[in-house]
């Protein structure tokens, strides 16, 4: 399972981002408007700005396994099964669901 955006896993171009997003229609259709409304315009600044803004997206979508450990983390969270979870706060120490303290590694 993955637990890491590879940044490597899309190339930064508007053919790639496209064809990474077709596993999230949603985002697709939202990197096409943007896409399409700055090319019409001849705005290069935007398209610039869909391209940054998307990658990251389609990284997400592009790196195997990703998007599927997600799903399901979101599913638990949502069916209120946080057994197992370390959620993390801004300084990187570790909780549970019940926001007690961890030790998940050291990670930090």
């Amino acid at each position: 399972m993955a637990h890491e955006v590879d940044p490597n896993s899309c190339e930064r171009t508007p053919e790639a981002i496209r064809a990474a997003l077709q596993r999230r229609p949603d985002w697709l259709r939202a990197f096409e408007q943007e896409w399409l409304s700055a090319a019409a315009d001849f705005d290069q600044p935007a398209l610039d700005a869909a391209i940054d803004k998307w990658f990251p997206f389609a990284c997400a979508c592009a790196t195997p396994g990703y998007l599927d450990a997600v799903e399901q983390t979101v599913k638990r969270m949502t069916e209120d099964d946080t057994e197992g979870l370390v959620f993390r706060d801004a300084e990187g120490h570790a909780y549970d669901a019940d926001g007690r303290s961890v030790d998940a590694g050291g990670r930090r």
